[in-house]
């Protein structure tokens, strides 16, 4: 049994605390700065729930890219080296040098990297993922026939 809590999950208390207990006390100017700090520890307590896993996706996903590229290259070995940084640099050069210029590989290139981009989303602005309901007005003129 572990006696000491999570980061997130201490985290997640401190908002708690923060949004039922501070931001209720906080004069009304100051209410934004209560609600801005509310988010940060948010993204902070996702940080640390769904960071590792996220970067060690995008590591996956950037060498899956570039052994597509260069499966017996220098582009390889640096891919193989784990180091993200890396990762994100020989695919930068990859892209500038044109190795997913051609429709396959771009497509592949652009679906890869909107994963890794949906997943770092999820942690800094998951309600962006969301799709939004359609306006009232559309569904109305959508349900009315012609």
């Amino acid at each position: 049994m572990k006696d000491i809590p999570e980061a997130a999950d201490l985290l997640a208390t401190a908002r708690e605390s923060l949004l039922a207990d501070l931001l209720p006390a906080l004069p009304k100017e100051r209410r934004y700065d209560g609600l801005m700090i509310a988010n940060v520890i948010a993204i902070a307590a996702r940080e640390l729930r769904l960071g590792g896993a996220a970067a060690q996706n995008e590591a996956a996903r950037l060498a899956f890219l570039l052994d597509e590229i260069a499966p017996s290259s220098a582009a390889r070995t640096e891919a193989h080296s784990a180091d993200l940084a890396a990762l994100r640099r020989a695919v930068c050069t990859a892209i500038r040098a044109g190795r997913f210029d051609d429709s396959a590989r771009a497509a592949l290139a652009a679906a890869e990297l909107l994963r890794t981009l949906a997943e770092r989303v999820a942690i800094s602005n998951p309600k962006a993922l969301r799709p939004e309901p359609p306006a009232p007005d559309t569904v109305a003129r959508r349900a009315t026939p012609r």
